[in-house]
């Protein structure tokens, strides 16, 4: 047994099996999650079959899609979308407006105006103590690699090698982190 923070109160859950929550005065629906001892969930937040790690804090507004994993002591902050197809490793910082993708080629119908059901779904992977600034777009299939810092409003179309510092439209490397930087 563990508890999770639901804007600020304690409640109690199993850490090992999935929950589903409604808690409609806060416009939460979580379905078949597993929610880490110590989770912090405010407002306004949607999160199905997904699997977040102890003590991850979650703004509100934010979306997390079925089969994503995030790891422990995550920072989520407001307005973040998370689909399927995202990996999220320990101690990553996600800023407001977080925006990941995960269809190279996404259409809403074929050329004869059918909806398209199913569509292929391209990994995504943020390392270990990666941080990402507010309002950036992360292309599916790239890896972020621990310990880099994506600046805020980029566009990152390309793995990003760890330990390194990237910003801008197609972000891309602007110099290697000193070991006087690193905080971990």
């Amino acid at each position: 047994m563990g508890y999770i923070n639901l804007r600020g109160e304690k409640k109690e859950i199993d850490t090992e099996i999935p929950q589903d929550l409604l808690i409609p005065e806060y416009n939460i629906v979580i379905n078949d999650t597993i929610l880490g001892d110590g989770v912090t969930i405010w407002s306004n937040v949607n999160i199905y079959g997904a699997k977040i790690g102890r003590n991850t804090k979650i703004g509100a507004f934010v979306e997390i899609r079925k089969g994503v994993e995030i790891g422990e002591n995550v920072k989520i902050e407001p307005l973040v979308f998370i689909p399927e197809g995202v990996r999220i490793g320990n101690c990553v910082f996600l800023g407001p407006n977080v925006v990941f993708t995960n269809d190279m080629y996404p259409r809403s119908c074929t050329k004869q105006g059918e909806l398209i059901e199913e569509y292929e779904i391209t990994p995504t992977t943020i390392q270990d103590g990666a941080s990402i600034g507010a309002q950036s777009v992360i292309m599916c299939g790239i890896t972020i690699g621990e310990d880099a810092l994506v600046g805020l409003g980029s566009t990152v179309m390309k793995d990003i090698p760890a330990g390194t510092v990237v910003y801008g439209e197609k972000a891309r490397v602007r110099r290697k982190f000193n070991e006087s930087d690193s905080t971990r």
